[in-house]
């Protein structure tokens, strides 16, 4: 298993894993089950890096104009992960540099082309998680707030939260 490659335990009973030596860099799991330690109960609990209001001009919409002419999207992302490590080493290796995970945002979201808000977020949270592996789970707010709707609004827009 991959696991066992990392040189994680292939699981520990309750209170072991405290014995075993915790790898400081990153805030990296000591055993399996520390792997799955989100639930969606925990995350309001959780360290977060937060992205608010990244305007993105793309080609997204069920529309064949919308996929021409292209709109400004706006969007909003949470990634939970561990920030202690970081915070007392004072040390950006240890979190996730949202400076670069705006700009992988920005990247992702202008270099496809999706019909719907709903995919443009599922292949973002995809891309989030799978770009930073200290990452255990991701929310993803994708508004349109030049929706083609024929009346006034402020957006229009979808939010989804996925955990490793």
């Amino acid at each position: 298993m991959e696991d066992a490659k990392k040189g994680l335990p292939e699981d520990t009973s309750r209170g072991e894993e405290k014995g075993l030596a915790h790898r400081v860099k990153a805030g990296l799991p000591v055993s399996r089950r520390e792997l799955a330690v989100a639930d969606p109960d925990s995350l309001a609990l959780s360290d977060k890096v937060i992205i608010d209001g990244l305007e993105v001009f793309a080609n997204h919409g069920v529309y064949p104009a919308e996929q021409e002419l292209g709109q400004k999207f706006v969007v909003s992302a949470v990634l939970y992960t561990s920030l202690h490590t970081a915070g007392v080493g004072d040390d950006l290796r240890a979190s996730v540099d949202y400076g670069e995970a705006c700009h992988a945002i920005d990247a992702f979201v202008r270099e496809h082309t999706f019909k719907l808000i709903e995919a443009v977020a599922e292949g973002l949270a995809s891309e989030l998680l799978e770009r930073y592996p200290q990452v255990f789970g991701v929310k993803v707010c994708v508004k349109k707030p030049w929706a083609p709707i024929g009346l006034p609004l402020t957006s229009a827009g979808v939010e989804i939260v996925r955990l490793r």
